[in-house]
């Protein structure tokens, strides 16, 4: 499986843009660890300004819920 993960300028200054992509990264490998994610599959993700404050569980339980909508959708 492949993740890109893109933090648009509206989220803020770069820095907090990679902050936020790398906790949205880490919490996609970890929901993608857990539900055993299947390859083939190509998911592109935008990280959105509550992603910067939000708690890492919640980040991770939208990330189980985009990989079971992800593997729901294909044919």
């Amino acid at each position: 499986m492949r993740l890109a993960v893109s933090a648009p300028r509206t989220v803020g200054i770069s820095t907090i843009r990679n902050r936020a992509r790398r906790r949205v990264r880490e919490a996609f490998r970890l929901a993608c660890e857990a539900a055993e994610a299947t390859t083939g599959q190509d998911i592109v993700v935008t990280v959105r300004r509550e992603a910067i404050v939000a708690d890492f569980s919640a980040l991770r339980a939208a990330a189980v819920a985009a990989l079971g909508t992800a593997r729901h959708s294909q044919p």
